[in-house]
């Protein structure tokens, strides 16, 4: 006997059958696979749980290697960040923008959001809706495409965490298994800030709290309603509703998320609109005749971009040597907190002069431009104005810190050449001080000590020219450096020698004798700073200067903390460990009474007929200063050092390409001093500092006559005297003035 089936049974009952049977091993093999995956998913939750959990108080730890920070145990990658000395975030170095932050610093609001446009249910079910499964399928028939999705929040966290994200039944069912375990482990509220820390914004940035931050320049804790409607929004697709990406169709998102959350009874439909309006009104929207917004100021903050970064090229040297330290996987994924020497706020006032000043020599290319009837020239000039770039560096110089760091006009993918370590210029006149200290320092000189400003001609028939080229005849060393006659810079390495010169030059800046070699000649030329160093090299070289002749070595990091608040290096410990020894060995570079009569005569550089006396003509600087102006050849790099008991800075103005003039007169006094003037005299807004070093013992004063370098006569017949300079004890003078005698 045959049983015979009807086509209707196959149809309707076998085929059905035989379908859900498929469909049946199908789940049956994918449950298997989440049985198998199923304790190292729940761990990696269970880790990011704990990862929510510390933000509100990380715990104290101990010090450990880079060998035992495990990258590979981290749930999600955080950033690295940059602190300054007052542990303000100046830089981020990152793959994934995300911050993590607790369920309580998520507003009502946002909660209310998400749940009225993602997940209306979410309080009811065990991890699924299938209402909501039924509905998306019946929707998405009706259309014969997928334009709606059936998965709860709990799903969605699920999908983020667990998944490929790719769009496939698998992954669907696969879902559904790690959504009943996370309800089964987890309360909502845990649900909720592991999802809302979790998702991404576009624009690098995941999580609500750096979304917040990227739109609104603010902690998401502090939004309001329509605020966190429009974060909400983003959520299904951020290419196209991220106010970032469209604004137009963020803002229909938004005011959706607000009709959900009136359906949803958590708000009334006139405090929804009310709240709307001052929303636009508050990001200042303009709207066309249409309703569709053009532009906003959303957006318009820090986070907006791909990294916090106030200081870009120091953060980018710091990147450089945590790389090195750690590994580049760790920088952008470990969480690292890396706290520096940078101060925030003298670095914005460095950053905002030196662009000042830069702005100012290319408006002098473009000015000499727009006279100019010759295209050639007129072409060249435009060209020198498009090249000129500067550098800016403060170092405290009894400990090495980097303060200030400014490497260029500004940083980015087509200018990244860092202009304060990566190039060599010739500091041209800047470099006397250390003639004159290594002269003072042998005590056959002294600020009196008379020598002839005339043309001369050396060996080799080297005569150097002044800059007015110009002489004065007798003067003493005291008035040749404050006015920084080359040619008595010239005598003066001729008569004390290199050795001294050299032995600064290897000790202070750590070269070895094969790199000294190569980088100086024991030319006379050297005395007017022919032979090229870098603008960190010559802060490095002044800072010896103002701190007594004692060794330093600068450095950006002091230490390096691991998420959990690990210190995981004090750079800071080994600097200071590495110069004490290097301060054994040398004892001083430069003796501390040598240096201490350099600064005190550079304090007259300020003075009438000093190199930067117009820098300060008209400003109030209440504390004591001492710099000195360089310029090379022809104009081509203008440099100015300033001194400020705690500081030393050195500001560089040159051309990008080269030995390029930067015009007729544009010297360092004119170009780089008004830029460090300017700075100083808004750093110290809350505070003045002290007087420069002098030592206690060995040292004596001496009121003497600028012009013959003598004790003035008491019937006041000097005209021009300087009170209380500096000498060497013995070494003071012991006559009175033989020039302005009363006859």
């Amino acid at each position: 006997m045959h049983l015979v089936l009807s086509p209707s049974k196959i149809i309707f009952i076998i085929i059905p059958l035989m379908i859900m049977l498929v469909i049946a091993l199908y789940t049956g093999v994918i449950y298997y696979n989440w049985l198998s995956d199923k304790d190292e998913a729940l761990n990696r939750l269970s880790k990011y749980k704990r990862l929510i959990d510390r933000t509100e108080e990380l715990r104290g730890g101990y010090i450990y290697s880079y060998s035992d920070i495990d990258l590979a145990s981290k749930v999600v990658d955080i950033p690295t960040r940059i602190y300054d000395r007052n542990n303000d975030i100046i830089g981020e170095f990152f793959e994934q923008k995300r911050e993590i932050v607790p369920y309580s610093h998520i507003p009502p609001w946002l909660i209310k959001a998400v749940i009225a446009s993602e997940d209306r249910a979410f309080y009811r079910h065990r991890g699924i809706s299938y209402r909501g499964i039924l509905r998306a399928l019946v929707i998405n028939l009706t259309h014969f495409r997928v334009v709606q999705g059936g998965s709860t929040i709990t799903q969605q966290l699920a999908k983020v965490l667990f998944t490929d994200m790719e769009r496939s039944l698998k992954r669907k069912i696969y879902e559904l298994f790690c959504a009943f375990d996370i309800e089964r482990r987890y309360d909502k509220q845990d649900i909720l800030s592991m999802y809302l820390n979790l998702i991404y914004f576009g624009n690098g940035a995941y999580g609500v709290e750096s979304a917040s931050k990227m739109f609104f320049g603010s902690s998401v804790r502090e939004l309001n309603e329509t605020e966190c409607a429009m974060i909400v929004a983003t959520i299904s697709n951020p290419s196209i509703y991220s106010p970032l990406a469209n604004l137009s169709s963020s803002l229909d998102k938004t005011r959706r998320i607000m009709k959900s959350m009136v359906d949803s009874d958590f708000i009334s439909e006139g405090m929804a609109l009310a709240q709307f309006k001052r929303f636009l009104v508050k990001w200042d929207f303009a709207l066309d005749v249409y309703g569709k917004a053009e532009s906003s100021m959303i957006g318009s903050f820090l986070f907006s971009s791909y990294r916090i970064n106030r200081a870009p090229f120091f953060n980018e040297q710091i990147r450089r040597i945590i790389v090195e330290k750690f590994g580049e996987d760790v920088v952008k994924k470990g969480g690292l907190s890396v706290y520096t020497t940078i101060d925030s706020s003298k670095q914005d006032v460095a950053v905002e002069e030196l662009r000042e000043g830069i702005l100012k020599q290319r408006e002098f290319h473009h000015e000499k431009a727009s006279v100019i009837n010759d295209n050639v020239d007129y072409k060249i000039e435009n060209e020198k104005a498009g090249n000129i770039e500067g550098a800016f560096v403060s170092l405290n110089p009894f400990t090495g810190e980097i303060i200030s760091y400014v490497g260029g006009y500004s940083f980015s993918s087509k200018n990244q050449l860092d202009h304060v370590s990566q190039i060599r210029r010739q500091p041209g006149s800047s470099f006397k001080p250390v003639i004159y200290a290594a002269a003072f320092e042998s005590m056959n000189f002294t600020p009196s000590t008379v020598f002839i400003d005339e043309k001369t001609v050396f060996e080799d028939e080297y005569s150097p020219k002044n800059y007015n080229d110009q002489h004065i005849g007798s003067i003493i060393l005291r008035e040749a450096l404050r006015k920084s006659i080359n040619v008595i810079a010239v005598k003066l390495l001729d008569r004390i020698g290199y050795d001294a010169i050299f032995g600064i030059l290897k000790k202070g800046l750590g070269l070895s004798e094969e790199e000294l070699g190569k980088r100086f000649g024991r030319t006379l030329s050297l005395a007017l700073g022919t032979y090229e160093i870098s603008p960190m090299e010559s802060c490095i070289l002044h800072s010896l200067l103002v701190n007594g002749g004692n060794y330093i070595k600068p450095f950006g990091v002091r230490f390096v903390k691991d998420y959990n608040g690990n210190v995981v290096w004090d750079n800071e410990g080994g600097v200071m460990r590495y110069v004490e020894e290097r301060r054994r060995r040398y004892e001083r570079i430069v003796d501390r009474i040598a240096c201490a009569i350099t600064v005190s005569i550079l304090k007259g550089v300020f003075e009438e007929g000093g190199t930067a006396y117009h820098a300060v003509l008209g400003k109030r600087i209440g504390f004591p200063i001492a710099g000195k102006t360089g310029t090379s050849s022809d104009f081509n790099d203008a440099w100015f050092v300033g001194y400020t008991h705690d500081l030393v800075t050195v500001i560089w103005i040159g051309n990008n390409k080269g030995a390029i003039s930067l015009g007729e007169g544009r010297a360092g006094g004119v170009v780089a001093a008004p830029i460090w003037v300017s700075y100083v005299s808004r750093i110290y807004n809350d505070r003045i500092p002290g007087d420069f070093l002098v030592p206690d013992d060995g040292i004596s004063f001496q009121t003497i006559c600028l012009d013959s370098g003598l004790v003035p006569r008491e019937d006041g017949s000097c005209p021009r005297v300087s009170i209380d300079e500096l000498y060497y004890s013995g070494t003071e003078p012991g006559e009175y003035c033989n020039i302005h005698m009363n006859k």
